[in-house]
């Protein structure tokens, strides 16, 4: 594969298309480019499904038999599930081995390692918090609505979606950043129209999905009054919507014709930097566009995401403590000795998480069938079970999960600044 892909960058070059890779074409094509073929893959199973089965949310489009046991595969099982299991919950982990273990990153960033498990509380106390209102405001004369108790779930459930998209797009930006710093592809104008191409081809899907018709009728997601009349019969959306696909398409189209005008002034344009976006867009843009592929959202556009993570952070991790012979990293070396070592880890957490003794405890303790409360919980999080229709136990405990998640996207946040961390720069070889 390495030959094929380095004598087809030998004939783009003499076109003045460049490929410069982060690890090298096998790795970047695998892992950083090419992870987005795993949404384009559940974005396939999703339509076969949409187009074959009456209710593609719940009847299965086959079943497993294995041994006495019948498993119906569902769209819940084939996408939610095999990506919350297998890649993004290992993901999670990966963060906290690279900080939890890391004593440089305790040295560094106690006070947000610290303030990062404030986290785990913040959505069961936005969750909780209308039950204790509606419980105290009558003794001050004063009533909070039924039908207002599910609000606190709604809007940090409606919050968790919106950081997990930002959080994607934060990461896909970091790479189409390091292909530009790879090639050394700088100029004012160039970084302007990167700038603008690369964000509004990635937040103006969301806002046509928010203001679309469908968005009403794609299954958990609240209403937020977008298409109800406000100005003579007017609503947002109807002004917002056609404005956002219009905008969408001249952006796409503005930046073809710039690299197009680039190449014939004679330029070298980046391949790598091009070619990562060009299975990006259309597949944000197509994950925005039915009410059922936008149920699973946040699998759709995460996949890739996670496969990336797991490329970069391993890479991370062998560069910089596989050499290192001081004890100090000796626990999270450990951690990362290999890829299987890694791998072993992030199931282990997978499975301590979601089967161990706690879960046990938690089912003799609190009475509750946890194996269909954490398959919602792990629903709400995808974007597939509305937080509205399911008991205050299961959302309090599906806010607790997600604690994990935000904890992962806020640490990221801290540690990934190649642009001031000259270490971090230095173990990512950029």
């Amino acid at each position: 594969m390495a030959s094929i892909v380095q004598s087809v960058s030998t004939v783009l070059e003499r076109e003045r298309i460049q490929f410069h890779w982060i690890l090298d074409a096998r790795k970047d094509l695998l892992f950083y480019i090419g992870s987005a073929l795993a949404g384009w893959l559940y974005l396939g199973i999703i339509v076969y499904a949409i187009h074959t089965l009456q209710n593609p949310l719940t009847d299965p489009l086959g079943t497993l038999r294995l041994g006495g046991i019948h498993i119906p595969l569902t769209l819940e099982l084939l996408v939610v599930v095999s990506w919350a299991f297998i890649l993004d919950a290992p993901h999670v982990w990966a963060t906290l081995g690279r900080t939890l273990f890391d004593p440089d990153e305790w040295r560094m960033r106690r006070r947000e390692i610290l303030f990062s498990f404030i986290w785990f509380a913040v959505g069961p106390i936005a969750i909780f918090t209308p039950y204790l209102l509606g419980a105290y405001l009558p003794y001050v004369g004063l009533h909070l609505p039924v039908e207002m108790l599910p609000l606190g779930a709604v809007l940090f459930f409606v919050f968790f979606r919106l950081w997990a998209y930002y959080h994607v797009v934060r990461q896909h930006w970091g790479f189409f950043t390091l292909y530009k710093r790879k090639a050394q592809d700088y100029h004012p104008e160039r970084d302007r129209i990167d700038h603008w191409f690369f964000n509004l081809s990635m937040y103006l899907p969301l806002v046509m999905f928010l203001t679309s018709e469908y968005y009403a009728s794609t299954p958990g997601f609240p209403d937020l009054g977008l298409r109800k009349p406000v100005i003579a019969g007017i609503s947002i959306g109807e002004i917002v919507y056609p404005i956002a696909w219009a905008g969408f398409f001249v952006v796409i189209l503005y930046y073809l014709y710039f690299q197009y005008r680039l190449w014939r002034s004679g330029e070298v344009l980046n391949g790598s930097k091009l070619l990562y976006m060009a299975l990006l867009v259309p597949l944000h843009f197509l994950a925005f566009s039915h009410p059922i592929i936008a149920v699973f959202i946040v699998p759709l556009v995460t996949v890739g995401h996670n496969i990336q993570y797991h490329c970069i952070i391993y890479q991370y991790a062998k560069n910089k403590y596989h050499p290192a012979q001081d004890r100090q990293y000796r626990w999270v070396k450990a951690l990362f000795k290999n890829f299987a070592v890694y791998a072993f880890w992030g199931i282990v957490f997978t499975f301590a998480f979601y089967r161990g003794p706690w879960i046990e405890f938690l089912k003799d303790w609190l009475g509750l069938e946890l194996d269909q409360v954490l398959l919602n919980s792990i629903g709400m999080m995808a974007g597939i079970k509305d937080p509205a229709k399911l008991g205050l136990g299961e959302q309090i405990f599906a806010a607790f999960i997600i604690g994990f998640a935000m904890q992962h996207y806020y640490l990221d946040s801290k540690i990934w600044r190649v642009r001031k961390d000259r270490q971090v720069a230095k173990h990512l070889n950029v």
